[in-house]
């Protein structure tokens, strides 16, 4: 017979080898006791069940921190067991069984299943435990181990990819120190200042969190930067469980701030420890830059192959030389010498990893040390983090100090305290920036960076004045790019502080009192140095910048519960009524140098050219400050009948400081329904199912000051006379909370002993009406707009989880889980009059909610067409735009279809876990894509170059006109240069009176022109689909045998290896990171940073 190694049983072994003690399973239901008249004080056995021997199985002595787990094969070895004492075995479902010790040797246990134990426990609204069976909404749980699955990830959603149904998961381009997007149910709005990001609580908390998002071009160092969010902190390390409530059933007693969803976070406790235990880790990772750039190597600068320029080498004679033109349509490589832009002479040949020599490897060091213990007084943890980290870019780096403890005590058999602080202090020195002059002109491909990474700097060690160089816009913005990040120091350093305090009160045996309080404290203190320029004659440039910001949530609340039984403990009622308040400060004030410094390298606000006149103070100095709270009270109540049928009420009124005075209370009530009806229907090997169903109304609050007239104070430029700016927005006086109507129903099964087979599944429907939406006045009004509660969006989807364990036997196990989840959204309903309204956009495209049609259409110009739908060509042969026919649909920005797959391998002492995830839909305006085909740069811009690439072969004749002939016959009299060229195409398509077309464009002209930016409006072809698979992870772990470190004193040692981010299977959009967006909450891209590649090792020890 197999002995069955269950996955529990690895999770309770791994807990207990991490401290220096033991972790010990539930008492559960106190069993028979049994009485055997042998002494010994050493206790030796066998723990087993009806399929074989247990491993992970919990023996210990009653009472004392003495106590062991069983091996793979249930062995056990108990020493220093007094006469008298109880020998307590215990193990997640199953009964608890006491044996009295009265010098027994041998003691084989046969464990007896526990069908009252089998059921989870699981965190939901407001902290309040309940069993998973009881649950009539949907909810997914996420282990703390699954977050260092794959090593331990600088952002615990990073960890997420793929493992809740329903919940999307994005990075952006601006790294492991940037934001990453979070959507739940594909979670929407019709005004892009209205928050979609879920409402995030840290032990009870709710935290500060917002989008982030780098600038869309330029460089401005206190503003070009993604700053990332408040969840970004968070050590997953020191994350116990998450739980993400996903329906507004589940969050509805957030009242408006859990619309979106609610991603409750609990951090790890002492609970499971007896003693006290020591774990200590180290993980040491490199960052490897990886770039999707597929770069052509074949011609360099030039706007023809044709094109030859000439310079001067110091003796005179001249000397071909590198072109200037930021394109790269020039002679095809040849090897031979050729003078580089600083006079030099060099190879005439293709720079392949130009691009990527202007990135380094990154690395980062990770450390962790934690202190565990308790006993009947209660338990504590104390946790400390270390962690340095260097970037792909020169000079930017993180250092993390992170602090965490929890503790519980038992003050008395009434009253118990807890409480939860995690401090972290972050310091960011020269994050990414958004380079938007890279994207647009590019490395050229005949360039050698080391050229210009030594011209970026003169001799005296200032920056070079480009005018002694010929070189073109290109190399003119990286040799920028390095002074800005080699040069200068934009240092933001964090302070963040999570703490919150509870207290249990047990007036009686059914009736208790909670109260808990918290606060989310984070100072950040921003200094940006910017060197001078030159020194010589005089000082030019430089800067010092200096910003603080301060964000304060506090929350308090107050719960009395009501938690009986009756009819002969057939039913059971479970009521809680309570209230809370939240409040939300914030202020920030900033302030610079005006003008030149007058000293180099002295930053100081004292050091500055001049001084600002009161027009222009406001560029140089500035403040800002807001609050908002909510009060609220809530309540609810549960009634399960026999376990099997469950029913719960709840509702939650909310006051608001958002919304209007006599118009801000808002009742959002929910009710679920469900029935595990394993007992009642025969179905072969189940375990469990149930059947769930919910409703429930939510509500999603008004940004602050929407339903305010916001007035700002400035001052008239160039005067002394102050100004005072009125609101452009009409102040609505009957605005109320967005709300969200939803339906969901679900089921849950588990088949085979241990549910070796689980799938659980729901479909949602929901509609968010009352939307809050910018409607437009007449100018008459002396506003532009007025906010008002018009919109409808209508939300339907599925969710499906599935797992599974294929294999098992005596040392092997194989696991796998798939999630896949369907989103759509359909705008019902806008302002009366109204058909459509603009959610974003640029130039040449807009994003849009149209009434009727699918939410967050992407709309661009259409090419003009003939009524045989063939492009019609302009009477210079390029495609146009049909101005006259309006925008039209080109795709939709939203994914239709998310998921993942994760598999783990075990054996013996080896773990492997690999994780994939998958998006399909959703499109993505690259910009880098856009102007990589324009300049010449990516492989997509081969053909039509040559005629071995497909190009045509033409004339230009007297009168300017590209004429048609043979690639092997020579130029006719009068030809142009005397030259046949071999770099034509036509365009497919007719002219303008209905006739083929036949004008022959050159393949710069082609590319340049009608890819390029300098057509005035975004072509349709340039949006693209975003779809992928990737293999995100891989972690490999190894526990080294017992037998081995318990002679070193230890009670646990195990080895990593992981990586991250390693492939795509499969990705549809071509050159770029498929998540290289330019923050949490956005459809464009435009940026040039490679993806990282990261690979890891670690070791974890414990004593």
């Amino acid at each position: 017979m197999f002995k069955i190694y269950r996955p529990i049983s690895a999770l309770l072994l791994v807990a207990s080898l991490g401290s220096a003690w033991n972790a010990f399973a539930s008492e559960g239901t106190i069993g028979e006791t049994s009485e055997v008249n042998q002494q010994s004080g050493k206790v030796t056995g066998i723990v087993a069940d009806d399929l074989g021997p247990v491993a992970g199985a919990s023996v210990a002595v009653k009472g004392t921190s003495k106590g062991t787990i069983t091996d793979s094969d249930g062995k056990f070895v108990l020493n220093g067991v007094k006469k008298g004492e109880i020998i307590q075995i215990s193990f997640l479902g199953y009964t608890t069984q006491e044996i009295a010790y009265k010098g027994q040797e041998n003691l084989d246990i046969k464990l007896v299943e526990d069908s009252q134990a089998i059921d989870e426990v699981v965190v939901t609204a407001l902290g309040m435990k309940r069993s998973h069976k009881s649950l009539g909404y949907a909810l997914t749980t996420i282990k703390g181990d699954e977050f260092t699955l794959a090593g331990k990830a600088a952002n615990p959603l990073t960890s997420l990819y793929g493992k809740a149904a329903g919940v999307g998961i994005q990075s952006s381009a601006a790294g492991p120190t940037g934001g990453v997007n979070i959507k739940i149910r594909g979670a929407a709005s019709l005004e892009s200042s209205s928050k979609t990001r879920p409402l995030f609580v840290v032990d009870g908390v709710p935290i500060h969190d917002q989008e982030s998002s780098m600038a869309t071009r330029g460089y401005d160092p206190l503003n070009s930067f993604d700053y990332g969010a408040g969840i970004n902190d968070i050590n997953p390390e020191d994350i116990e469980s998450m739980e993400i409530l996903k329906g507004a059933k589940a969050s509805v007693l957030y009242g408006s701030e859990g619309a979106n969803g609610v991603v409750l976070i609990t951090t790890k406790k002492g609970a499971n420890t007896r003693g006290l235990g020591v774990t200590a880790s180290f993980q040491y990772t490199v960052e490897q830059p990886v770039s999707y750039i597929d770069f052509q190597n074949e011609f360099g600068t030039g706007t023809s192959v044709y094109d030859e320029l000439t310079g001067k080498l110091p003796d005179g004679t001249s000397m071909r030389r590198l072109g200037t033109s930021r394109f790269n349509f020039g002679p095809a490589f040849d090897g031979k010498p050729i003078m580089d832009i600083d006079g030099n002479i060099i190879n005439y040949e293709a720079q392949p990893d130009n691009f990527m020599d202007f990135f380094r490897k990154g690395y980062s060091d990770n450390v962790n040390v934690a202190i565990a213990g308790g006993n009947e007084m209660g338990n504590m943890r104390v946790s400390y983090t270390n962690y340095k980290y260097q970037g792909i870019l020169d000079n930017f780096e993180q250092k993390k100090n992170i602090l965490s403890f929890s503790g519980k005590m038992n003050a008395s058999k009434f009253a118990t305290f807890e409480i939860n602080s995690n401090l972290y202090n972050i310091v960011t020195q020269n994050r990414y920036p958004n380079i938007g002059g890279l994207v647009s002109y590019g490395i050229n491909r005949d360039q050698p960076f080391s050229t210009l990474e030594r011209l970026y700097k003169d001799d005296s060690g200032y920056k070079r004045n480009k005018e002694d160089l010929t070189m073109s816009s290109y190399g003119s913005n990286i040799m920028d790019l390095l002074w800005h990040q080699r040069e200068n120091r934009n240092v933001d350093d964090k302070f963040h502080m999570i703490t919150s305090l509870k207290g249990k009160f047990d007036f009686h045996k059914n009736v208790f009192l909670v109260l808990q309080g918290g606060i989310d404290y984070t100072d950040i203190e921003y200094n940006q140095k910017a060197r001078v320029t030159q020194a010589e004659p005089n000082v030019v440039g430089g800067k010092y910048s200096r910003k603080e910001e301060r964000y304060v949530v506090q929350n308090y609340d107050a719960m009395l519960n009501f938690d009986k039984n009756f009819m002969k403990d057939r039913l059971n009622v479970l009521a809680f009524f309570g209230g809370g308040y939240r409040s939300n400060e914030d202020k920030s004030i900033n302030v610079s140098t005006y003008g030149d410094m007058l000293y180099p390298d002295w930053y100081s606000l004292n050091n500055e050219g001049s001084w600002p006149g009161a027009g222009d103070k406001g560029k140089v100095r500035g403040m800002s400050r807001g609050s908002d709270f909510l009060y609220s009270l809530y309540g609810g109540v549960t009634l399960s009948l026999d376990e099997r049928y469950y029913v719960e009420i709840t509702g939650r009124n909310d006051w608001a400081s958002t919304l209007p005075a006599g118009n801000n209370s808002y009742f959002y009530p929910g009710v679920s329904f469900n029935w595990n009806f394993k007992d009642q229907i025969p179905i072969p090997q189940l375990q469990f199912g149930k059947i769930r169903m919910a409703w429930a109304d939510a509500g999603r609050p008004a940004s602050r000051y929407f339903a305010n007239n916001v007035f700002s104070l400035g001052q008239i430029a160039e005067t002394e006379a102050s100004i005072v700016t009125p609101p452009s927005a009409l102040f609505s006086g009957l605005l109320k909370p967005e709300r969200k109507r939803e339906y969901e129903i679900g089921m849950d099964l588990r088949f085979f002993d241990q549910n070796r087979l689980e799938f659980d599944f729901s479909y949602y429907t929901n509609n968010v009406y009352d939307q809050i939406m910018s409607v437009p006045l007449s100018s008459t009004s002396g506003y532009s707009e007025i906010r008002i509660n018009a919109g409808n969006v209508h939300n339907y989807g599925y969710e499906i989880f599935l797992k599974g364990t294929p294999l098992v036997g005596k040392d092997f196990r194989w696991d796998v889980s798939f999630t896949a989840a369907n989103q759509y959204a359909k705008v019902k309903k806008l302002y009366p009059g109204i058909t459509q309204k603009l959610i974003g956009g640029g130039t040449g495209y807009k994003v849009v909610a149209e009434v009727g049609e699918p939410m967050g259409e992407l709309l661009t110009y259409d090419y003009k067409k003939d009524e045989h739908g063939n492009r019609v060509v302009s009477s210079n042969g390029f495609y146009v735009l049909d101005y006259d026919a309006g925008f039209k649909k080109n795709s939709n920005i939203n994914p239709s279809f998310i998921g993942g797959f994760n598999t783990s391998f075990y054996y013996k002492n080896f773990n492997i876990n690999l994780g994939f995830d998958y998006k399909f839909g959703g499109a993505l305006l690259s910009m880098s894509n856009y102007y990589l085909i324009g300049n010449g740069l990516s492989k997509e811009s081969l053909p039509y170059r040559d005629e071995k690439h497909g190009g045509l072969a033409y004339y230009i004749n007297e009168q300017n006109v590209k004429v048609p002939c043979e690639h092997n016959t020579a130029a006719p009299a009068g030809a142009k240069d005397n030259r046949v060229y071999h770099d034509g195409l036509i365009l497919n398509g007719v002219k303008e009176d209905g006739s083929k077309n036949d004008i022959i464009l050159s393949a710069y002209e082609y590319y340049s022109t009608f890819i390029h930016d300098m057509s005035a409006d975004l072509q349709p072809d340039n949006i693209y689909k975003n779809d992928y698979i990737k293999f995100r992870e891989i972690g490999i772990s190894y526990t080294i045998p017992k037998r081995i470190v318990e002679k070193a004193k230890l009670q646990k040692v195990t080895l990593t290896a992981t990586a991250r981010n390693l492939f795509y299977l499969y990705k549809a959009i071509p050159n770029i990171d498929a998540e290289s967006t330019l923050g949490t909450n956005s459809y464009e891209e435009y940026s040039f940073f490679p993806s990282t590649r990261s690979f890891g090792i670690g070791v974890s020890v414990s004593f």
